[in-house]
Protein backbone atom coordinates (compact mmCIF):
# COMPACT_ATOMS: atom_id res chain seq x y z
CA UNK A 1 0.00 0.00 0.00
CA UNK A 2 1.33 3.45 -0.89
CA UNK A 3 1.84 5.94 1.92
CA UNK A 4 0.03 8.52 -0.19
CA UNK A 5 -2.98 6.19 -0.45
CA UNK A 6 -2.97 5.65 3.31
CA UNK A 7 -3.00 9.41 3.93
CA UNK A 8 -5.87 9.88 1.46
CA UNK A 9 -8.00 7.10 2.96
CA UNK A 10 -7.26 8.00 6.59
CA UNK A 11 -7.08 11.83 6.77
CA UNK A 12 -6.48 11.78 10.55
CA UNK A 13 -3.05 10.20 9.93
CA UNK A 14 -0.16 12.62 9.32
CA UNK A 15 3.56 12.06 8.72
CA UNK A 16 5.56 13.89 11.39
CA UNK A 17 9.14 12.82 10.69
CA UNK A 18 11.32 10.99 8.17
CA UNK A 19 11.85 11.45 4.46
CA UNK A 20 9.75 9.62 1.90
CA UNK A 21 8.75 9.68 -1.74
CA UNK A 22 5.16 9.85 -3.05
CA UNK A 23 5.43 6.26 -4.33
CA UNK A 24 6.78 4.87 -1.04
CA UNK A 25 4.94 1.67 -0.08
CA UNK A 26 4.62 -0.59 2.96
CA UNK A 27 3.65 -4.27 2.89
CA UNK A 28 1.26 -4.79 5.79
CA UNK A 29 0.22 -3.45 9.19
CA UNK A 30 0.89 -4.90 12.65
CA UNK A 31 0.19 -4.11 16.30
CA UNK A 32 2.32 -7.00 17.61
CA UNK A 33 6.03 -6.15 17.42
CA UNK A 34 6.91 -9.85 17.43
CA UNK A 35 5.26 -10.30 14.04
CA UNK A 36 6.80 -7.21 12.39
CA UNK A 37 8.80 -7.29 9.18
CA UNK A 38 11.05 -4.42 8.06
CA UNK A 39 8.58 -3.07 5.50
CA UNK A 40 5.47 -3.26 7.72
CA UNK A 41 3.62 -0.35 9.30
CA UNK A 42 3.83 -0.72 13.09
CA UNK A 43 0.63 0.61 14.71
CA UNK A 44 1.89 1.20 18.24
CA UNK A 45 -1.09 0.74 20.61
CA UNK A 46 -1.85 3.48 23.13
CA UNK A 47 -1.98 0.68 25.70
CA UNK A 48 1.82 0.40 25.37
CA UNK A 49 1.96 3.35 27.75
CA UNK A 50 5.36 4.44 28.99
CA UNK A 51 7.09 1.66 27.08
CA UNK A 52 5.80 2.95 23.75
CA UNK A 53 8.89 5.01 22.97
CA UNK A 54 11.09 2.01 23.78
CA UNK A 55 9.04 -0.24 21.49
CA UNK A 56 9.19 2.33 18.69
CA UNK A 57 12.95 2.64 18.94
CA UNK A 58 13.51 -1.13 19.07
CA UNK A 59 11.06 -1.82 16.25
CA UNK A 60 12.40 -3.60 13.17
CA UNK A 61 9.92 -1.75 10.99
CA UNK A 62 10.69 1.33 8.91
CA UNK A 63 7.17 2.75 9.37
CA UNK A 64 5.63 3.58 12.77
CA UNK A 65 2.18 4.98 13.56
CA UNK A 66 1.82 6.50 17.03
CA UNK A 67 -1.09 8.07 18.91
CA UNK A 68 -1.35 11.69 19.97
CA UNK A 69 -0.42 10.86 23.60
CA UNK A 70 2.96 9.34 22.79
CA UNK A 71 6.11 11.43 22.54
CA UNK A 72 9.14 9.77 21.00
CA UNK A 73 12.60 11.07 20.06
CA UNK A 74 13.51 11.47 16.42
CA UNK A 75 14.22 8.06 14.99
CA UNK A 76 16.84 7.83 12.26
CA UNK A 77 15.93 5.82 9.15
CA UNK A 78 12.27 5.53 10.22
CA UNK A 79 9.16 7.29 8.99
CA UNK A 80 6.89 8.25 11.89
CA UNK A 81 3.17 8.89 11.42
CA UNK A 82 0.73 10.19 14.00
CA UNK A 83 -3.02 10.03 14.60
CA UNK A 84 -5.39 11.43 17.20
CA UNK A 85 -6.96 7.94 17.31
CA UNK A 86 -5.46 4.90 19.01
CA UNK A 87 -3.32 3.25 16.29
CA UNK A 88 -4.62 -0.16 17.38
CA UNK A 89 -8.12 0.92 16.37
CA UNK A 90 -6.84 1.85 12.89
CA UNK A 91 -4.90 -1.36 12.25
CA UNK A 92 -7.98 -3.39 11.34
CA UNK A 93 -9.39 -0.94 8.77
CA UNK A 94 -5.92 -0.49 7.21
CA UNK A 95 -5.36 -4.26 7.04
CA UNK A 96 -8.84 -4.70 5.56
CA UNK A 97 -8.04 -2.25 2.73
CA UNK A 98 -4.74 -3.99 1.98
CA UNK A 99 -6.41 -7.42 1.88
CA UNK A 100 -9.38 -6.34 -0.24
CA UNK A 101 -11.99 -5.97 2.52
CA UNK A 102 -12.54 -9.73 3.08
CA UNK A 103 -15.31 -9.44 5.69
CA UNK A 104 -17.58 -7.62 3.22
CA UNK A 105 -17.52 -10.77 1.06
CA UNK A 106 -18.36 -13.04 3.99
CA UNK A 107 -21.38 -13.32 6.27
CA UNK A 108 -19.82 -12.57 9.68
CA UNK A 109 -21.96 -13.24 12.76
CA UNK A 110 -20.55 -11.75 15.96
CA UNK A 111 -21.41 -13.27 19.36
CA UNK A 112 -20.82 -11.38 22.60
CA UNK A 113 -21.70 -11.92 26.26
CA UNK A 114 -19.96 -13.02 29.44
CA UNK A 115 -20.85 -16.69 29.08
CA UNK A 116 -21.94 -18.85 26.15
CA UNK A 117 -19.93 -17.30 23.30
CA UNK A 118 -17.95 -20.43 22.50
CA UNK A 119 -20.99 -22.71 22.72
CA UNK A 120 -23.04 -20.42 20.50
CA UNK A 121 -20.42 -20.15 17.76
CA UNK A 122 -19.97 -23.94 17.70
CA UNK A 123 -23.73 -24.60 17.67
CA UNK A 124 -24.27 -22.07 14.88
CA UNK A 125 -21.43 -23.48 12.80
CA UNK A 126 -22.82 -27.00 13.18
CA UNK A 127 -26.30 -25.81 12.19
CA UNK A 128 -24.80 -24.06 9.17
CA UNK A 129 -22.89 -27.17 8.09
CA UNK A 130 -26.13 -29.16 8.42
CA UNK A 131 -27.63 -26.74 5.87
CA UNK A 132 -24.77 -27.34 3.46
CA UNK A 133 -23.03 -24.04 4.26
CA UNK A 134 -19.26 -23.68 4.52
CA UNK A 135 -18.59 -22.25 8.00
CA UNK A 136 -15.69 -20.95 10.03
CA UNK A 137 -15.23 -20.23 13.75
CA UNK A 138 -13.04 -17.62 15.43
CA UNK A 139 -12.91 -17.65 19.22
CA UNK A 140 -11.62 -18.92 22.53
CA UNK A 141 -10.88 -22.45 21.32
CA UNK A 142 -9.06 -21.14 18.22
CA UNK A 143 -9.78 -20.70 14.53
CA UNK A 144 -11.51 -23.57 12.73
CA UNK A 145 -12.51 -23.96 9.09
CA UNK A 146 -12.28 -26.66 6.47
CA UNK A 147 -11.64 -29.19 9.24
CA UNK A 148 -8.45 -27.47 10.44
CA UNK A 149 -8.11 -26.00 13.96
CA UNK A 150 -5.38 -23.50 14.86
CA UNK A 151 -4.74 -21.54 18.05
CA UNK A 152 -4.47 -17.74 18.16
CA UNK A 153 -4.02 -17.33 21.92
CA UNK A 154 -6.87 -14.81 22.11
CA UNK A 155 -10.67 -14.89 22.03
CA UNK A 156 -10.54 -12.03 19.52
CA UNK A 157 -7.21 -12.01 17.60
CA UNK A 158 -5.22 -8.81 17.04
CA UNK A 159 -6.63 -6.66 14.19
CA UNK A 160 -4.08 -7.60 11.53
CA UNK A 161 -4.26 -11.32 12.28
CA UNK A 162 -8.07 -11.15 12.32
CA UNK A 163 -8.20 -9.61 8.85
CA UNK A 164 -5.68 -12.17 7.56
CA UNK A 165 -7.80 -15.00 8.98
CA UNK A 166 -10.92 -13.60 7.29
CA UNK A 167 -9.04 -13.33 3.98
CA UNK A 168 -7.83 -16.92 4.28
CA UNK A 169 -11.36 -18.09 5.06
CA UNK A 170 -12.79 -16.26 2.05
CA UNK A 171 -10.08 -17.59 -0.26
CA UNK A 172 -10.82 -21.15 0.90
CA UNK A 173 -14.53 -20.87 0.13
CA UNK A 174 -15.99 -20.16 3.57
CA UNK A 175 -19.35 -18.38 3.44
CA UNK A 176 -20.36 -17.91 7.11
CA UNK A 177 -18.02 -16.90 9.95
CA UNK A 178 -19.14 -17.23 13.57
CA UNK A 179 -16.92 -15.07 15.69
CA UNK A 180 -16.65 -14.44 19.42
CA UNK A 181 -16.44 -10.70 20.05
CA UNK A 182 -14.82 -10.15 23.46
CA UNK A 183 -15.19 -6.92 25.40
CA UNK A 184 -11.40 -6.46 25.19
CA UNK A 185 -11.42 -6.88 21.42
CA UNK A 186 -14.34 -4.51 20.95
CA UNK A 187 -13.06 -1.79 23.28
CA UNK A 188 -9.51 -1.89 21.89
CA UNK A 189 -10.77 -1.74 18.32
CA UNK A 190 -9.54 -5.18 17.25
CA UNK A 191 -12.81 -5.76 15.41
CA UNK A 192 -12.70 -2.42 13.58
CA UNK A 193 -12.82 -3.03 9.86
CA UNK A 194 -15.03 -6.12 10.24
CA UNK A 195 -18.46 -5.90 8.58
CA UNK A 196 -20.84 -7.84 10.81
CA UNK A 197 -24.07 -9.18 9.35
CA UNK A 198 -25.56 -10.19 12.72
CA UNK A 199 -24.87 -9.42 16.38
CA UNK A 200 -25.87 -11.91 19.09
CA UNK A 201 -25.90 -11.22 22.86
CA UNK A 202 -26.10 -14.02 25.45
CA UNK A 203 -25.78 -12.46 28.94
CA UNK A 204 -23.81 -10.01 31.06
CA UNK A 205 -22.43 -10.86 34.50
CA UNK A 206 -19.33 -9.90 36.46
CA UNK A 207 -16.03 -10.57 34.70
CA UNK A 208 -12.91 -8.75 33.50
CA UNK A 209 -13.12 -5.98 36.10
CA UNK A 210 -9.32 -6.06 36.10
CA UNK A 211 -9.62 -4.49 32.60
CA UNK A 212 -12.89 -2.56 32.71
CA UNK A 213 -13.25 0.16 35.39
CA UNK A 214 -16.87 -0.87 36.08
CA UNK A 215 -19.77 -2.96 34.81
CA UNK A 216 -21.17 -0.06 32.79
CA UNK A 217 -17.97 0.15 30.74
CA UNK A 218 -18.01 -3.64 30.35
CA UNK A 219 -21.59 -3.55 29.06
CA UNK A 220 -21.04 -0.60 26.73
CA UNK A 221 -17.92 -2.24 25.29
CA UNK A 222 -19.96 -5.32 24.36
CA UNK A 223 -22.70 -3.15 22.86
CA UNK A 224 -20.13 -1.85 20.34
CA UNK A 225 -20.68 -5.10 18.42
CA UNK A 226 -24.20 -4.02 17.51
CA UNK A 227 -22.95 -0.61 16.38
CA UNK A 228 -20.67 -2.51 13.98
CA UNK A 229 -23.55 -4.34 12.28
CA UNK A 230 -23.93 -2.69 8.87
CA UNK A 231 -27.49 -1.45 8.34
CA UNK A 232 -29.29 -3.11 5.44
CA UNK A 233 -32.47 -5.22 5.11
CA UNK A 234 -30.57 -8.47 5.77
CA UNK A 235 -28.85 -7.48 9.02
CA UNK A 236 -30.25 -7.90 12.54
CA UNK A 237 -29.43 -8.43 16.20
CA UNK A 238 -30.53 -11.19 18.59
CA UNK A 239 -30.68 -10.45 22.33
CA UNK A 240 -31.68 -12.71 25.21
CA UNK A 241 -33.60 -10.04 27.10
CA UNK A 242 -34.35 -12.35 30.03
CA UNK A 243 -30.69 -13.22 30.62
CA UNK A 244 -28.75 -11.40 33.35
CA UNK A 245 -28.12 -7.87 32.11
CA UNK A 246 -30.31 -8.49 29.05
CA UNK A 247 -32.90 -5.73 29.47
CA UNK A 248 -30.28 -3.05 30.19
CA UNK A 249 -28.18 -4.29 27.29
CA UNK A 250 -31.13 -4.08 24.93
CA UNK A 251 -31.84 -0.51 26.06
CA UNK A 252 -28.25 0.49 25.31
CA UNK A 253 -28.37 -1.13 21.86
CA UNK A 254 -31.70 0.52 21.04
CA UNK A 255 -30.27 3.93 21.96
CA UNK A 256 -26.93 3.50 20.14
CA UNK A 257 -28.24 1.56 17.12
CA UNK A 258 -31.87 2.71 16.84
CA UNK A 259 -32.36 1.53 13.26
CA UNK A 260 -31.09 -2.01 13.76
CA UNK A 261 -33.73 -4.76 13.64
CA UNK A 262 -33.67 -6.64 16.97
CA UNK A 263 -35.10 -10.09 17.77
CA UNK A 264 -35.71 -10.37 21.51
CA UNK A 265 -35.62 -13.82 23.10
CA UNK A 266 -36.55 -14.99 26.57
CA UNK A 267 -39.00 -16.80 28.79
CA UNK A 268 -41.28 -13.77 28.98
CA UNK A 269 -40.32 -12.03 25.76
CA UNK A 270 -42.97 -10.32 23.67
CA UNK A 271 -41.31 -11.77 20.56
CA UNK A 272 -39.80 -15.23 21.13
CA UNK A 273 -40.94 -16.81 24.38
CA UNK A 274 -39.34 -19.94 25.86
CA UNK A 275 -41.44 -22.22 28.08
CA UNK A 276 -42.11 -25.83 29.14
CA UNK A 277 -38.47 -26.82 29.70
CA UNK A 278 -37.79 -30.49 30.53
CA UNK A 279 -34.43 -31.98 31.54
CA UNK A 280 -32.86 -35.43 31.77
CA UNK A 281 -29.43 -37.01 31.46
CA UNK A 282 -30.19 -37.83 27.83
CA UNK A 283 -31.64 -34.59 26.44
CA UNK A 284 -33.11 -31.15 27.02
CA UNK A 285 -36.40 -30.04 25.50
CA UNK A 286 -38.53 -26.91 25.50
CA UNK A 287 -41.17 -24.97 23.60
CA UNK A 288 -40.37 -21.73 21.81
CA UNK A 289 -43.10 -19.40 20.59
CA UNK A 290 -42.01 -18.04 17.22
CA UNK A 291 -43.61 -15.41 15.03
CA UNK A 292 -46.38 -16.65 12.73
CA UNK A 293 -44.05 -16.22 9.76
CA UNK A 294 -41.75 -18.81 11.35
CA UNK A 295 -44.47 -21.27 12.31
CA UNK A 296 -45.66 -20.27 15.78
CA UNK A 297 -45.17 -22.58 18.79
CA UNK A 298 -42.35 -25.04 18.12
CA UNK A 299 -40.90 -27.89 20.20
CA UNK A 300 -37.11 -28.03 20.37
CA UNK A 301 -35.13 -31.04 21.56
CA UNK A 302 -31.35 -31.16 21.94
CA UNK A 303 -28.73 -33.55 23.22
CA UNK A 304 -26.99 -30.63 24.97
CA UNK A 305 -27.85 -30.80 28.65
CA UNK A 306 -28.85 -28.15 31.16
CA UNK A 307 -30.84 -24.96 31.51
CA UNK A 308 -28.15 -22.72 30.06
CA UNK A 309 -28.22 -24.80 26.87
CA UNK A 310 -31.91 -23.95 26.52
CA UNK A 311 -30.76 -20.36 26.07
CA UNK A 312 -27.78 -21.26 23.90
CA UNK A 313 -29.74 -23.43 21.48
CA UNK A 314 -32.71 -21.03 21.38
CA UNK A 315 -30.43 -18.10 20.54
CA UNK A 316 -28.76 -20.16 17.83
CA UNK A 317 -32.13 -21.35 16.48
CA UNK A 318 -33.56 -17.82 16.21
CA UNK A 319 -30.33 -16.54 14.64
CA UNK A 320 -30.39 -19.36 12.08
CA UNK A 321 -34.04 -18.67 11.22
CA UNK A 322 -33.15 -15.00 10.81
CA UNK A 323 -30.46 -16.03 8.34
CA UNK A 324 -33.14 -17.78 6.32
CA UNK A 325 -32.14 -21.37 7.05
CA UNK A 326 -34.68 -24.18 6.75
CA UNK A 327 -36.56 -24.78 10.00
CA UNK A 328 -37.21 -28.54 9.82
CA UNK A 329 -33.57 -29.45 9.20
CA UNK A 330 -32.45 -27.05 11.95
CA UNK A 331 -34.68 -28.86 14.46
CA UNK A 332 -33.20 -32.17 13.36
CA UNK A 333 -29.62 -30.89 13.68
CA UNK A 334 -30.25 -29.54 17.19
CA UNK A 335 -30.91 -33.10 18.36
CA UNK A 336 -27.33 -34.25 17.72
CA UNK A 337 -24.88 -31.39 18.27
CA UNK A 338 -21.28 -32.59 18.72
CA UNK A 339 -19.84 -32.13 22.20
CA UNK A 340 -18.32 -28.66 22.55
CA UNK A 341 -14.75 -28.68 23.92
CA UNK A 342 -14.72 -27.86 27.64
CA UNK A 343 -18.42 -26.96 27.77
CA UNK A 344 -20.45 -29.44 29.85
CA UNK A 345 -18.07 -32.09 28.59
CA UNK A 346 -19.01 -35.41 30.20
CA UNK A 347 -16.70 -38.27 31.24
CA UNK A 348 -18.00 -41.55 32.67
CA UNK A 349 -16.30 -44.17 34.80
CA UNK A 350 -15.80 -47.61 33.19
CA UNK A 351 -19.04 -48.97 34.62
CA UNK A 352 -20.95 -45.69 33.96
CA UNK A 353 -21.83 -45.51 37.67
CA UNK A 354 -20.10 -42.14 38.18
CA UNK A 355 -19.52 -39.11 35.98
CA UNK A 356 -17.38 -36.01 35.81
CA UNK A 357 -18.17 -32.80 33.94
CA UNK A 358 -15.52 -30.40 32.62
CA UNK A 359 -16.71 -26.85 32.07
CA UNK A 360 -15.05 -23.50 31.42
CA UNK A 361 -17.18 -21.84 34.12
CA UNK A 362 -14.85 -19.28 35.71
CA UNK A 363 -17.28 -16.56 36.75
CA UNK A 364 -19.91 -16.58 39.54
CA UNK A 365 -22.81 -16.67 37.09
CA UNK A 366 -21.27 -19.42 34.95
CA UNK A 367 -20.52 -21.56 38.02
CA UNK A 368 -24.09 -21.11 39.25
CA UNK A 369 -25.51 -22.03 35.84
CA UNK A 370 -23.48 -25.21 35.46
CA UNK A 371 -24.18 -26.36 39.03
CA UNK A 372 -27.92 -25.78 38.62
CA UNK A 373 -27.87 -27.63 35.30
CA UNK A 374 -26.15 -30.65 36.85
CA UNK A 375 -28.64 -30.53 39.74
CA UNK A 376 -31.48 -30.78 37.20
CA UNK A 377 -30.14 -34.22 36.18
CA UNK A 378 -30.53 -35.33 39.84
CA UNK A 379 -27.14 -36.86 40.69
CA UNK A 380 -26.94 -38.69 44.02
CA UNK A 381 -23.95 -36.52 44.96
CA UNK A 382 -22.51 -33.34 43.45
CA UNK A 383 -18.93 -32.31 44.20
CA UNK A 384 -17.71 -28.95 42.85
CA UNK A 385 -13.99 -28.56 42.17
CA UNK A 386 -12.71 -25.14 41.15
CA UNK A 387 -10.18 -22.36 41.70
CA UNK A 388 -9.73 -18.80 40.45
CA UNK A 389 -7.17 -17.28 38.11
CA UNK A 390 -4.28 -15.29 39.57
CA UNK A 391 -3.59 -11.66 38.61
CA UNK A 392 -7.28 -11.27 37.73
CA UNK A 393 -10.45 -9.87 39.33
CA UNK A 394 -10.28 -10.84 43.02
CA UNK A 395 -13.80 -9.74 43.96
CA UNK A 396 -15.41 -12.77 42.33
CA UNK A 397 -13.48 -15.30 44.44
CA UNK A 398 -15.63 -15.28 47.62
CA UNK A 399 -18.79 -15.04 45.49
CA UNK A 400 -17.91 -18.28 43.74
CA UNK A 401 -17.31 -19.98 47.10
CA UNK A 402 -20.75 -18.96 48.33
CA UNK A 403 -22.41 -20.30 45.15
CA UNK A 404 -20.53 -23.60 45.31
CA UNK A 405 -21.37 -24.10 48.98
CA UNK A 406 -25.07 -23.49 48.35
CA UNK A 407 -25.45 -25.65 45.22
CA UNK A 408 -22.95 -28.51 45.68
CA UNK A 409 -22.92 -31.22 48.32
CA UNK A 410 -19.17 -30.88 48.76
CA UNK A 411 -16.50 -28.47 47.54
CA UNK A 412 -12.87 -28.99 46.55
CA UNK A 413 -10.66 -25.91 46.24
CA UNK A 414 -7.66 -26.05 43.93
CA UNK A 415 -5.55 -23.97 41.56
CA UNK A 416 -6.76 -22.60 38.23
CA UNK A 417 -4.02 -20.53 36.55
CA UNK A 418 -2.35 -18.93 39.60
CA UNK A 419 0.11 -16.99 37.43
CA UNK A 420 2.31 -14.81 39.65
CA UNK A 421 0.06 -14.95 42.73
CA UNK A 422 0.65 -17.32 45.63
CA UNK A 423 -1.87 -20.18 45.06
CA UNK A 424 -2.53 -20.47 48.79
CA UNK A 425 -3.47 -16.79 48.99
CA UNK A 426 -5.93 -17.27 46.11
CA UNK A 427 -7.53 -20.16 47.99
CA UNK A 428 -7.68 -17.97 51.13
CA UNK A 429 -9.61 -15.36 49.13
CA UNK A 430 -12.03 -17.98 47.84
CA UNK A 431 -12.51 -19.60 51.23
CA UNK A 432 -13.40 -16.25 52.81
CA UNK A 433 -16.75 -16.54 51.00
CA UNK A 434 -17.83 -19.69 52.85
CA UNK A 435 -20.26 -19.40 55.74
CA UNK A 436 -18.74 -19.49 59.21
CA UNK A 437 -17.74 -23.00 60.16
CA UNK A 438 -17.83 -24.41 56.64
CA UNK A 439 -14.66 -25.97 55.25
CA UNK A 440 -13.99 -27.55 51.85
CA UNK A 441 -13.81 -31.30 51.38
CA UNK A 442 -10.12 -30.76 50.60
CA UNK A 443 -7.91 -27.79 49.78
CA UNK A 444 -5.20 -28.87 47.36
CA UNK A 445 -3.24 -26.44 45.13
CA UNK A 446 -2.03 -29.32 42.93
CA UNK A 447 -4.94 -29.58 40.47
CA UNK A 448 -4.09 -33.12 39.34
CA UNK A 449 -4.08 -34.37 42.94
CA UNK A 450 -7.34 -32.52 43.62
CA UNK A 451 -9.06 -34.18 40.63
CA UNK A 452 -7.78 -37.62 41.67
CA UNK A 453 -9.08 -37.03 45.20
CA UNK A 454 -12.48 -35.96 43.90
CA UNK A 455 -12.85 -38.99 41.63
CA UNK A 456 -11.67 -41.44 44.29
CA UNK A 457 -14.17 -40.08 46.84
CA UNK A 458 -17.12 -39.80 44.42
CA UNK A 459 -20.11 -41.96 45.37
CA UNK A 460 -21.96 -44.21 42.95
CA UNK A 461 -24.45 -42.12 41.02
CA UNK A 462 -22.44 -39.00 41.80
CA UNK A 463 -20.99 -36.24 39.64
CA UNK A 464 -17.74 -34.30 39.98
CA UNK A 465 -17.77 -30.86 38.36
CA UNK A 466 -14.28 -29.74 37.35
CA UNK A 467 -14.75 -26.05 36.60
CA UNK A 468 -12.70 -23.12 35.38
CA UNK A 469 -10.36 -24.32 32.64
CA UNK A 470 -12.60 -26.15 30.22
CA UNK A 471 -10.88 -26.61 26.85
CA UNK A 472 -7.51 -25.27 28.05
CA UNK A 473 -4.66 -27.76 27.81
CA UNK A 474 -2.23 -25.78 29.94
CA UNK A 475 -1.76 -24.27 33.38
CA UNK A 476 0.12 -21.03 34.05
CA UNK A 477 2.14 -21.21 37.27
CA UNK A 478 4.38 -18.22 37.86
CA UNK A 479 5.42 -17.27 34.35
CA UNK A 480 5.63 -20.89 33.16
CA UNK A 481 2.97 -22.33 30.86
CA UNK A 482 2.78 -26.10 31.45
CA UNK A 483 0.74 -28.79 29.76
CA UNK A 484 -2.35 -29.63 31.80
CA UNK A 485 -5.69 -31.01 30.63
CA UNK A 486 -8.62 -31.57 33.01
CA UNK A 487 -10.03 -34.27 30.73
CA UNK A 488 -6.75 -36.19 30.70
CA UNK A 489 -6.58 -36.10 34.50
CA UNK A 490 -10.16 -37.31 34.82
CA UNK A 491 -9.59 -40.18 32.43
CA UNK A 492 -6.45 -41.13 34.37
CA UNK A 493 -8.36 -40.99 37.65
CA UNK A 494 -11.15 -43.15 36.20
CA UNK A 495 -8.42 -45.50 34.88
CA UNK A 496 -9.75 -45.20 31.35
Amino acid sequence: MKLSELLDLFPNIKIISGSYTPDETFDFVRTDSRKLRPNDLFCLPDSSGDKGAEYAKASSSKYILIGSKLKIPKLESKIVLKSDLDPESLAGPIASVILGDPSSKLKVIGVTGTNGKTSLTHILAYLGESQGKSCGIIGTTGVKFKGILSDTGYTTPDPSSLQSILKEMYDSGVEYVFMEASSHGLKLGRTNGVHFKVGVFSNLTQDHLDFHPNMEDYRNSKALLFSSVALNPETFGVIDSDAPGGKDFRSVVESTSPNLKIFSLGRSSEEFEIHSEAFSLEKTSYQIRLSNAWGGDTEVSTNLLGGFNVRNTALAFVTALGLGWEKKSLLSALESIPQIPGRFQIYYSKDKSRMAVVDYAHTPDALENILRSIRESKPKELIALFGCGGDRDKTKRPKMAKIAQELADKVILTSDNPRTEDPEVILDDIQSGFYAGYSPMIREVDRAKAILYGISHLKEGGCLLVAGKGHEDYQIIGRDKRHFDDGEEIRRAFEL
